[in-house]
């Protein structure tokens, strides 16, 4: 299998293009080193990832934007914090705008000469992923959001309807390869259901898995690499193949 063999690229696009986690760390660290001054980032990651967690089971049906205030709310009662009524807002605001990991812009426009499509799916909702998909320098033929499919990953049902959107595009599941930093959302159920994948492992080097979610089980990709820079080195190896 070679990355030449795929005509459709979809991304996972937070924590995958996204750097979220120094984004959660830019707006959280300052309010909890306030009430514990010993707390380390790898601390404060998995507590959002605690958070995000006990915030989707008890409202699965909230957005993105309505989990945000949320999970801060989740955060800020393990370290005994106060939350102010701004916060929601702030935090949600400052979301929006998380930072592009150094190689997401450059390397997604070489993908793009090099692939019929590019294509996001997000468990982001359709403003927020609006405003990241700008900050990667809109490169996408389409968005798709959990608003749009009903669900998030990493349900089957995700799946099926960003598959079957590009289906409607003339391309199979055989020619998609799906890229992502997240076991737990992503690589495992393209696995299940027979979809190529790419991981991006991010946190290479770093212990756990830090913001996201721990899988039920590791997954083995298709495809590993330690950032999308790399990706674009396979590519080009393929090509001179």
């Amino acid at each position: 299998m070679r990355l030449t063999d795929f005509d459709v690229l979809t991304f996972d696009i937070i924590g995958t293009l996204i750097d979220f986690e120094s984004g959660v760390l830019n707006w959280v660290r300052p309010r909890v080193l306030r009430a514990k001054p010993e707390a380390t980032d790898q601390e404060m990651l998995e507590a959002y990832a605690r958070a995000q967690s006990a915030v989707r089971k008890a409202e699965p049906k909230l957005s993105f934007s309505g989990r945000a205030p949320k999970i801060w709310a989740g955060i800020a009662k393990e370290y005994g914090i106060e939350v102010q009524p701004s916060d929601g807002a702030a935090f949600l605001a400052s979301a929006r705008n998380w930072p592009a990991f150094p190689d997401s812009v450059e390397a997604l426009a070489y993908l793009k000469r090099n692939y019929r499509h590019l294509v996001a799916v997000t468990n982001g909702d359709r403003v927020s992923a609006r405003a990241m998909a700008q900050t990667l320098g809109s490169p996408f033929l389409a968005v798709i959001t959990e608003e749009d499919m009903g669900v998030s990953k990493p349900d089957p049902k995700a799946f099926d309807y960003f598959l079957g959107y590009i289906a409607k595009l003339g391309v199979p599941k055989e020619r998609v390869l799906h890229v992502a930093q997240s076991q737990y959302h992503d690589i495992g159920t393209a696995r299940k259901i027979g979809l190529a994948s790419t991981w991006v492992y991010r946190r290479h080097g770093k212990s756990g898995y830090g913001g996201t979610q721990t899988p039920p089980e590791f997954t083995k990709p298709d495809f590993l690499v330690t950032s999308l820079a790399g990706l674009v080195a396979l590519h080009e190896e393929d090509l001179r193949a």
